[in-house]
């Protein structure tokens, strides 16, 4: 079997709050008991295998999900943020929903648990959601769990086979009081590759585990699974069974035998099968066989299992193993999304570039390109938003644009974003005399950021403002109107009459490009994990 001819990953699944709990012993009924320490974590299988497939950076990845507007939706869409995963803004967020959240108690002795799992929003993703997104995104993959309401992840699996794409199902958590092929209700048609591990193929075909997985495997590809079934055999690797024109195909994948991570003890398998689903898509999509997909996957599956942890125990493509990466050739077809600065000015392209790279990396590649776009008047920010949703529309693609004002307040904001004009048309001493009827000469100097991944999507705005004053005009006189700005930090200078470093360090435009930096990389998932813990011990 050849791999799928593009390599953009659909994950429509679940999205949870983990809340772990550790504690000596797990309270009986009505008693109280006293933990050890409390662990937060993002979670939910269908987040857990995005994530996956995200950190190894090999496809695009999209996840589809729902999430509550609350502090745990804000941690799992920063977290999507900062490993490149991809998500419709403006439909992901809930109002008036609570997220998903499991709540988790460990006896830390024996590792036993008891779970309680709220589904919240997941619940709320409807069909018709699925299918819209599904459409419009026209990937190569979709892979779905089962998390959410089965009738969603079925129409999930049959919107991808209406957009050509490869569908995946992992049947996890294996379905309780109903099977795959109930009236109304049949998943098998829709299913190209079907991942399950032992005990879910045993539920699913109605077998038991002491049987011969391999003849389980078949007994499904012969109720209508379109390509493969994966059966997950844990420290034996897995089983793939495929049809392969008018025969059936059997191998056994396992790690690559020099992975360096066998010789450690493992730790936990939480989320294991999970990474082994993103892996298994990722590796698929860059043009291997889907046994050589599987091998490399469960050589991640092994890796994870050697930490704690289900999402913060996936690694990089970087932090993988040799024996885990791909050949020059085949990695040439690594690629993070791009995100196109609207700019034909190279050097500020640069610049932007170089201000983005400071603190973590992000994870896209920053291109410009010029656009001719209409000139609009009203509020800085609500020009800001269309500016940038008209750019979308040229670009067809994820999109930021930077906008610049310069405010006096003794006239209510102006010139505001039409400084340039102001400028052309007055000069330095022109922009001084419109203030000389007012005592107030104090003003702000403000860049608004504006990114959207699309044309339909939400509109982020990043404001930065540095304060001051209108002096009349010191230093260069070649940087626009910054030497009639004298900021309040500025030790007494323009803008002009300072270092390059100096002004970035205070100026409205690195500061409103920090923010767009740290909402890209995701940086808010520290501080909602700070705020939430410190919410859920007080």
């Amino acid at each position: 079997m050849s791999a799928v001819k593009n390599n953009k990953i659909l994950v429509v699944g679940s999205a949870n709050q983990d809340l772990t709990s550790n504690s000596d012993v797990l309270p009986t009924l009505g008693e109280t008991v006293m933990g050890k320490d409390f662990a937060t974590a993002c979670g939910g299988k269908g987040a857990n295998q995005a994530v996956a497939a995200g950190m190894l950076g090999l496809a695009p990845v999209e996840m589809v999900c729902r999430v509550g507007d609350d502090l745990f939706g804000q941690n799992l869409l920063a977290n999507f943020r900062k490993v490149g995963v991809q998500f419709d803004g403006d439909k992901t967020v809930l109002k008036n929903t609570p997220s998903g959240v499991a709540s988790i108690v460990v006896d830390g002795n024996s590792g036993d648990n008891m779970i309680i799992v709220s589904p919240g929003a997941n619940y709320k993703l409807t069909a018709e959601d699925v299918r819209e997104a599904v459409t419009k995104a026209e990937p190569a993959q979709v892979i779905v769990q089962l998390e959410i309401l089965p009738e969603v992840a079925l129409e999930a699996l049959k919107a991808g086979k209406d957009v050509g794409a490869t569908t995946l199902l992992n049947t996890a958590p294996a379905p309780e009081g109903w099977t795959l092929e109930d009236p109304g209700m049949e998943f098998y048609p829709y299913i190209d590759v079907l991942i399950l591990n032992e005990s879910e193929l045993a539920k699913v075909s109605g077998g038991k585990e002491s049987e011969n997985e391999e003849g389980m495997a078949r007994s499904l590809l012969d109720k209508g699974v379109g390509k493969a079934v994966i059966v997950t055999l844990g420290a034996r690797g897995a089983l793939i069974v495929e049809k392969d024109d008018n025969s059936i195909k059997v191998s056994q994948s396992q790690e690559p035998d020099d992975l360096p991570a066998k010789k450690e003890p493992v730790k936990n398998t939480v989320g294991a099968g999970d990474s082994f689903c993103g892996a298994l898509a990722s590796y698929w999509s860059t043009g291997l066989t889907l046994a050589e997909a599987a091998k490399y996957a469960c050589g991640v599956a092994s890796m994870t299992v050697r930490k704690d942890g289900a999402q913060t125990s996936y690694p990089t493509y970087d932090e993988l193993p040799d024996c885990l990466k791909l050949d020059s050739v085949k990695r040439q077809k690594m690629s993070k999304p791009t995100i196109t600065f609207v700019t034909g000015n190279k050097k500020k392209l640069e610049e932007i570039k170089q201000i983005l790279s400071k603190g973590s990396e992000i994870p896209y590649e920053i291109t410009n390109q010029k656009l001719d776009l209409p000139e609009l008047q009203g509020d800085p920010i609500e020009i800001a938003k269309e500016k940038c949703r008209q750019a979308a529309k040229q670009v067809n693609g994820p999109v930021f644009t930077e906008d610049t004002s310069l405010c006096f307040n003794a006239l209510n904001g102006l010139p505001g974003p039409y400084i340039k004009w102001f400028l052309d048309q007055c000069g330095h001493e022109g922009l001084n005399k419109m203030l000389d009827g007012f005592t107030d000469r104090s003003a702000y100097a403000q860049t608004i950021v504006a990114y959207t991944t699309g044309t339909e999507e939400e509109v982020h705005v990043f404001d930065g403002r540095t304060k001051g004053k209108i002096v009349s005009p010191r230093g260069s006189l070649d940087f626009g109107w910054d030497p009639i700005f004298e900021p309040d930090e500025g030790e007494g200078k323009t803008y002009a009459e300072m270092s390059k470093d100096f002004k970035n360090s205070i100026s409205h435009r690195g500061r409103a490009f920090e923010k767009f930096r740290a909402f890209l990389v995701g940086e808010t998932v520290d501080k909602a994990v700070e705020e939430l813990e410190a919410a859920v011990s007080g």
